[in-house]
């Protein structure tokens, strides 16, 4: 390589070097978001809104989706449903627990064996039901959770028509 050319491109890169870091820069400045003076009263707002929103899709993530199958039987309108607590413990080994279902929300059904059992179970049409259970031990301690589950309609497709259109007489 000849050495005329070396001191030449070393300026040359430099300058190329400095001068991308200067773009850089501009381009950093000119592109900045400047802070905007917030609204306390639209912060607040737009707050309660979001909390509200998170506590809905909370709540249609806990609830129970019931997929009913098709049976071919027109007839059926009610699903069988458990609803099992029984795994439920006192964490102070040995005290017992006592339990109580209340339906909140939705047609009503009857529980069964009983609403103080552990594991009960319904029949149930079509729809959305809310239960809540309370777990209680031997010194009074309770805990009340409460669950929703969603019956979907049993899925039923349309018949399918299917026609031919032929010449002849085939029928007499």
């Amino acid at each position: 390589m000849n050495r005329n050319y070396g001191l030449p491109l070393i300026i040359f890169i430099t300058v190329v070097f400095f001068g991308w870091q200067w773009y850089a820069q501009d381009m950093r400045e000119r592109f900045t978001v400047k802070s905007v003076p917030v609204n306390p009263v639209k912060a607040a707002h737009l707050e309660k809104t979001r909390t509200e929103l998170e506590e809905l899709a909370e709540k249609e993530r806990r609830k129970i989706r019931v997929m009913v199958e098709h049976d071919n039987r027109p007839e059926t309108n009610t699903y069988p449903m458990i609803l099992d607590a029984s795994k439920s413990f006192d964490p102070d080994l040995g005290d017992n627990i006592s339990f109580q279902w209340m339906q909140t929300s939705g047609p009503p059904v009857k529980l069964l064996p009983n609403p103080r059992s552990g594991k009960v179970s319904f029949l149930g049409v079509a729809g959305v039901y809310g239960f809540e259970l309370t777990v209680t031990d031997d010194y009074g301690a309770k805990t009340t959770i409460t669950k929703t589950v969603q019956i979907a309609t049993e899925p039923n497709l349309p018949p399918i028509v299917d026609i031919d259109i032929r010449q002849g007489s085939e029928l007499k």
